[in-house]
């Protein structure tokens, strides 16, 4: 799998069309990363298998604006060596408001990639695709 710097790498927020007024570039308002905190044998810091044999990948994502806003969504993709997709998900963070500077986490779960998929994971994706306004 690639180095643990690849799986720090930030992926910005695309705002566009989700009725959020922000001040200064939206691309830079909302970020994610993956969480380091738990390691499972075998995997790539934030990776780890559930009882029911998915795939997950455990993130943060951090509002980076001067306004609260409402749940972040984040769409994430995973692939083998050769670059083939194996699998896509989505999560929302479950916090009705996310602050100024409040972290959230999030849980991706890939219900496709089970078995012998999860030793083929080579590289993941992941972006905040949509960030809903304040409730």
């Amino acid at each position: 799998m690639k180095s643990a710097i690849a799986w720090s790498i930030v992926a910005i927020a695309m705002l566009g069309g989700t009725g959020v007024a922000l001040a200064g570039d939206p691309k830079n308002d909302v970020k994610v990363e993956i969480e380091t905190a738990e390691v499972h044998q075998g995997m790539e810091p934030g990776m780890f298998v559930c009882a029911e044999g998915h795939l997950h990948i455990k993130g943060t994502v951090q509002n980076l604006t001067g306004a609260p806003v409402g749940p972040v969504k984040v769409a994430g993709k995973v692939f083998d060596a050769d670059g083939k997709l194996l699998g896509t998900a989505t999560a929302s963070t479950r916090q009705p408001v996310l602050n100024p500077n409040d972290k959230a986490p999030i849980n991706l779960e890939f219900l496709t990639v089970t078995g012998p998929l999860i030793k083929q994971v080579k590289n993941q994706e992941l972006a905040v695709v949509a960030v809903a306004p304040k409730p």
